[in-house]
């Protein structure tokens, strides 16, 4: 049985549920133990959300930010670990966790799997400078020995930009957590429910998501923000808004099974897991043209994409005055995750890169 080490730097969001989502699925098939960082958002009942045999092993010193003393005891952490649990491969999940993994073992001694979901350099909460300088670490470090792994077609591109070799593996949803979604038309004269899930931070955007509910918190349409963090400045909350706070698991999927729309406000994304869920549930989505949204979001299939909250609105009164359109595009973003992104389509072609990379290791 294949042993693989996932090394997780941002233990939080949608990479938890990637990471969870894949120890599931190969359960039995591959022996999983998960080094994470210890990031506040973390959510409490990580552990519940894989099988019983994955050991999570806490990752004290990994931070996002660059720190070189600390950047040097991560890596010095992560290379005990690994002569602990003796893995057949690294799978690191983040640009933080990547560039520790390749760095820890740049020689290629053990084989390095990078997924980035969603890499450093389009984060626009940094200037151009940053974002150049997120560009040229991961130009360097994709010399060295590894496979990088695109969760999705744009992250793929980028990846071949930056990167010696890449594949490209979409992310996926296990469909039985996920109901098949019924009639989801809205009562005669019932107002749209429109949802957003994820924590508070600056590449969820949440002003927009704010702004565009406070644009028509006179229309009875009910915005709700599934997740924490800490509110940014711009006024008091509009009174068709509301923050749920940090709720588990089941809690999270039936807050959004309640709603009709998802909309997703991000600035940037790999390919994002939340967006994903929602049309598993059989939401239609309006989502801004970020890297990842655009393959998700097949205009006037099963939603819009939308760049200012004056194009959210139109695209919201569109969907409520043709309800039948808001049906039919939820059972469209339903069907392109049964054809697209369902684990049993997609976890065997992570087994068969970890047999290959363990067998490379093993015998090479």
């Amino acid at each position: 049985m294949i042993n693989v080490l996932h090394a997780v730097e941002a233990f939080s969001g949608g990479i938890v549920q990637s990471v969870a989502t894949l120890c599931r699925a190969l359960d039995g098939q591959a022996r999983f133990h998960i080094l994470h960082g210890q990031r506040p958002d973390a959510p409490e009942d990580a552990s519940a959300q894989v099988p019983p045999g994955v050991t999570l092993i806490p990752w004290p010193a990994a931070a996002r930010e660059i720190a070189p003393g600390r950047d040097r005891r991560a890596i010095a952490e992560l290379r005990a670990v690994v002569d602990r649990v003796r893995p057949d491969l690294i799978h690191a999940h983040s640009s933080k966790a990547g560039a520790l993994a390749r760095l820890a073992f740049a020689s290629g001694r053990i084989p390095v799997v990078y997924s980035p979901r969603g890499y450093a350099f389009l984060r626009r909460d940094k200037g151009p400078a940053g974002r150049a300088a997120f560009w040229m670490i991961e130009r360097l470090l994709g010399t060295l020995p590894h496979i990088t792994v695109g969760c999705g077609l744009g992250e793929y591109g980028l990846a071949r930009g930056v990167s010696r070799r890449a594949v490209l593996i979409p992310n996926m949803v296990n469909l039985a957590d996920f109901a098949a979604p019924g009639h989801r038309r809205p009562e005669a004269g019932a107002p749209l429910r429109v949802a957003m899930a994820g924590g508070i931070r600056p590449q969820k955007n949440f002003p927009l998501f704010r702004e565009i509910a406070g644009a028509v918190r006179d229309r009875g349409w009910q915005f709700l923000w599934i997740g924490d963090g800490e509110v940014p400045g711009g006024g008091p909350l509009p009174p068709n808004l509301e923050i749920t706070g940090w709720l588990r698991r089941a809690e999270v999927l039936q807050a959004m099974a309640g709603c009709h729309v998802f909309m997703q406000t991000s600035l940037w994304e790999g390919l994002p897991v939340a967006l994903l869920e929602g049309m598993a549930l059989g939401l239609a989505v309006l989502a801004r043209p970020a890297v990842g949204n655009t393959e998700l979001v097949i205009e006037g299939h099963n939603g819009f994409l939308c760049l200012e909250a004056a194009s959210f609105v139109a695209a919201l009164d569109r969907l409520d005055r043709d309800r039948d359109a808001l049906v039919a595009m939820g059972a469209a973003s339903r069907q392109l995750v049964e054809h697209h992104h369902a684990a049993d389509r997609i976890a065997p072609r992570w087994l068969s890169l970890y047999r290959h990379f363990g067998r490379y290791h093993r015998h090479g």
